[in-house]
């Protein structure tokens, strides 16, 4: 393979060292050091075969691994799913996705808007009853809060994780008995309390009926993520197969991506990153970072800069490079936080003077550029944040497929997908969620929620009927209605991206007119009506008559809420 450029930081981060010891591997002659064109000091891989790590990047079977297909449909349950990083890695492996449980209003609508297929449990993981998927699935996955664990006993155990969340995700392996459950956290969790907690959860897998594999920390730049993020990996198999299989962590990629990537068509994405919203530096803080340089931080500021912005962090001890940082792009990105302005943990854009942007943190995660986020923006960074990287959950899933197809090699099982997704659809609640419209309105600066094809066919899955207000029904009753707008409800169950045909539904007559929809805006309804609240927000559809199904009203039965149906234009002409 083509020998690799290591900057000093990249090497660093793959080694998790500092960058003095990787200086003083050159400056001592260990290893000699190389200037790429740019200038930039480091280390080509071909002088450092004698390291683990870079002989496992040079000589991994990533290429190998990436073939890795499922033998059946694997079925699984994924908790504390946030905006679906992890979720959707494992989806890309092949996992089937039979429930997901989330907390959190926004990231559920993230979740529902790309997903629609998914089922999305939203609530309190303490109120769910999860014994009607007993020994339907076959794995289990999620990333647990790490919160205080309990250090009673001499061993600690099940009983330890009382009143934490470990303690709910124990609880649904011990309700569904998945043949493999994976965990993932932050790398804190290894040394968190002296390494009790870990030893607490330990023991907690071991009477579960579980065996766990000697947990890893993954480095996300390894694995095809531009990113300095480190995650511990839990994979535990049940007893009754562990010891007859065995779990092979996935390889790294052969080398490391940076923002470059990230953001500029590649090897990563195949366009430049989309535009998108961002958060913006007061004015007073722009000037100050107009300062940094590209890869630079505080230290990098005139002194008395320094003082003013640092104040008494300044005359503290520690490096606090994640102060007034600017990334570089020629390296990947520091570890994203919840918000890219705050002071302790800048991540300023490298060669613009302002935080990096959604899509831009997006990337970072490596989501596609399709998977968007719900929310005020705020919300967004938040979702993105807290992520799995989704390349990172992609190896991860492949590893598992591996392990779940041994698995059923010795132990031969029919796949359970179509019955456990039955089971999950009756533990929803009987009531569609609805659209946050004030967080659509927000997100969407220009209302436009979506702009569908102009063509279609009788096949489409993706025809909205719907009751028309009274003060619409003339309009529609002589085939002259333009536009249509929904009640201040609107379940997120109704993919808007998706949506391209209209039919309206006569009170007292039925559905008889077709629809194009040809743009879905989300405005206040004052544009339609004076008296209304300028914060009452509803989704307009803009449409074009295209012509009759029926010759006359045909009453159909609408069963979502008695206003929406999603169906198919090929399942109303079948009806005539």
């Amino acid at each position: 393979m083509e020998s690799t450029f290591y900057s000093l930081n990249t090497l660093a981060d793959i080694l998790g060292t500092s960058v003095a010891t990787i200086q003083k591997w050159g400056d001592s002659g260990l290893y000699p050091l190389q200037k790429d064109e740019k200038g930039r000091i480091g280390f080509m891989s071909q002088d450092l075969m004698q390291i683990d790590a870079i002989r496992d990047m040079n000589d991994g079977k990533w290429y190998e691994e990436i073939q890795s297909k499922p033998n059946r449909i694997f079925s699984s349950v994924e908790l504390f799913a946030g905006a679906g990083g992890l979720a959707l890695g494992l989806d890309m492996a092949g996992l089937h996705h039979v429930l997901l449980n989330e907390f959190d209003g926004q990231a559920c609508n993230t979740l529902r808007a790309n997903k629609p297929e998914w089922n999305i449990l939203e609530g309190d993981i303490r109120n769910v009853d999860f014994s009607p998927l007993h020994d339907k699935i076959d794995l289990i996955s999620g990333g647990f809060p790490c919160q205080a664990f309990s250090y009673a006993g001499k061993k600690g155990g099940l009983n330890d994780t009382r009143g934490t969340l470990f303690f709910e995700l124990a609880r649904a392996v011990n309700e569904i008995r998945p043949k493999v459950f994976l965990c993932e956290n932050v790398k804190g969790l290894q040394s968190h309390d002296g390494g009790k907690t870990l030893e607490i959860i330990r023991n907690a897998i071991k009477e579960l009926g579980y065996s766990l594999i000697e947990p890893r920390v993954l480095k996300a730049v390894m694995y095809q993520v531009p990113q300095k993020r480190e995650r511990i990996i839990l994979v535990a198999i049940r007893n009754d197969y562990a010891d007859k299989v065995s779990f092979k962590w996935p390889s790294p990629y052969h080398r490391v991506m940076t923002l470059r990537d990230a953001f500029f068509k590649g090897e990563l994405y195949p366009t430049d990153v989309p535009k998108s919203d961002g958060q913006l530096y007061p004015e007073k803080k722009r000037i100050v970072m107009e300062m940094v340089p590209e890869g630079g931080d505080w230290r990098d500021l005139p002194v008395e800069e320094q003082k003013a912005y640092m104040g008494g962090s300044f005359y503290l001890g520690g490096g606090k490079t994640g102060m007034a940082r600017r990334l570089s792009m020629d390296e990947p990105s520091l570890t994203l936080t919840c918000s890219p302005a705050q002071k302790q943990t800048e991540r300023c854009h490298p060669n613009e003077t302002r935080p990096l942007n959604i899509r831009e943190y997006a990337r970072i995660q490596t989501f596609p550029d399709n998977w968007k986020f719900m929310g005020k923006m705020s919300d967004q960074y938040k979702q993105i944040g807290n992520a799995v990287p989704v390349n990172l959950a992609y190896a991860i899933g492949r590893a598992i497929i591996r392990l779940l197809n041994d698995i059923d090699s010795i132990c031969p099982q029919k796949d359970n997908f179509a019955e456990a997704n039955k089971i999950a659809k009756s533990m929803l609640p009987s009531y569609p969620m609805q659209l946050d419209l004030f967080a659509l309105f927000e997100q969407y600066q220009d209302g436009v929620l979506a702009e569908p094809q102009k063509s279609y066919n009788a096949s489409w899955k993706n025809l909205l009927i719907s009751l028309v207000s009274s003060d619409l029904s003339k309009q529609f009753d002589e085939s002259d209605g333009d536009i249509y707008y929904t009640g201040s409800k609107f379940p997120s169950t109704i993919s808007l991206q998706k949506l391209q045909l209209f039919v309206p539904y006569i009170k007292g007559k039925g559905i008889r007119d077709l629809y194009r929809i040809t743009k879905i805006r989300v405005a206040s309804k004052r544009k339609v009506c004076a008296k209304a609240k300028e914060s009452d927000y509803r989704v307009f559809f803009e449409l074009r008559f295209i012509r009759k199904i029926f010759d006359d009203y045909k009453s159909i039965n609408l069963n979502i809420w008695r206003t929406y149906t999603y169906t198919s234009l090929e399942d109303i002409l079948d009806k005539r």
